[in-house]
């Protein structure tokens, strides 16, 4: 039996509302209660009883809330302790955006210096890093920053960097001429579909302002969208580490930040792997390499991100018109 599958029961408890703890595990409503019609289903008894105001137990639901606590206890004992002597395993989640100016270099100075740790690095969309890194599948992940991440996770701001409107090379961008988001009106867009951040907050910004949000394609491949852009089939936004100091990119296309328009970004670090010694050195040497990055001067417009400064406490951040 799955153990997620008892502390999504316990959680519902708890709350005594399924459409309340769905949004405290941050899954939807309609996923959570196939996971309690699973754990029905496998304990081969009915757990709540649905009223107009939430669920109540059940009486089976009653002595599975007082003796499931033990047991989890236990198996999370047993978890920590597989995990000292898996030690070695290191699993980082990384989004496209980063692969040019970070990605490539982290895992070469990685195996250089720790040829020891066993590594498994995935790329995706931010929502799909959150997603896999909440399953327990990751150990890190360079996610856009939430202020209030879920229990078990530690998310500490890394990069605050600017948005930047990626066009065909006629278009005649400039990476030292800022944009105005009004450039974005009736503009025919390639952009991931939603959950996407970057996505939802231009189109929310644009329908703030009483501009036209389109979009030509969405596509969840953002260098499927910049190479769309260099053709000159349709505009895509995306952050600067995306193209900024990524020769391939800047020869073959104009861009421009985009006046305003910000995305701070922030490593998570699964708590429960934190004692490891080489998810210990793999969060240092993240840390490492973004100042050295940061240092060179190659990623324009960033500037590292503090728990202090306003712009680490909100994904995007729209500055001025």
């Amino acid at each position: 039996m799955d153990s997620r599958l008892i502390e999504y029961f316990l959680r519902v408890a708890e709350l005594g509302s399924i459409n309340k703890a769905a949004t405290d595990l941050r899954v939807s409503q309609p996923a959570l209660s196939r996971h309690i019609a699973l754990l029905e289903h496998q304990i081969r008894a009915k757990l709540f009883t649905r009223t107009q105001g939430g669920v109540l137990l059940t009486d089976a639901g009653t002595l599975l809330l007082e003796r499931a606590r033990p047991i989890l206890r236990q198996l999370t004992t047993l978890v920590e302790q597989v995990g000292d002597r898996a030690a070695g395993q290191l699993s980082v989640g990384l989004p496209p955006s980063w692969q040019h100016l970070f990605t490539s270099h982290y895992i070469g100075r990685l195996v250089e210096q720790y040829p020891g740790v066993s590594l498994r690095v995935h790329e995706g969309a931010s929502h799909e890093l959150r997603e896999v890194m909440h399953a327990g599948m990751l150990d890190l992940a360079i996610v856009p920053f939430e202020g209030s991440p879920p229990a078990g996770y530690i998310h500490t701001p890394l990069i605050r960097e600017p948005l930047v409107l990626v066009s065909a090379k006629d278009a005649e961008l400039r990476p030292d001429r800022p944009v105005p988001l009004s450039r974005l009106d009736n503009l025919q867009l390639a952009l991931p579909g939603k959950p996407n951040v970057i996505r939802t907050q231009i189109e929310n910004t644009l329908s703030r302002r009483g501009l036209a949000f389109k979009t030509k394609f969405e596509i969840d491949a953002m260098m499927l969208t910049i190479d769309l852009a260099r053709q000159g089939i349709a505009d895509t936004v995306t952050p600067c580490c995306a193209i900024s100091g990524n020769e391939r990119w800047e020869k073959a296309v104009s861009w421009s930040p985009i006046r305003g328009m910000y995305m701070t970004w922030a490593l998570c670090e699964n708590s429960a792997r934190s004692h490891s010694q080489a998810v210990r050195e793999g969060h240092r040497l993240i840390f490492e390499m973004v100042d050295e990055i940061l240092g060179r001067g190659v990623w324009l417009g960033a500037e590292r991100a503090t728990k202090s400064s306003p712009s680490a406490t909100v994904e995007m951040v729209e500055e001025e018109s």
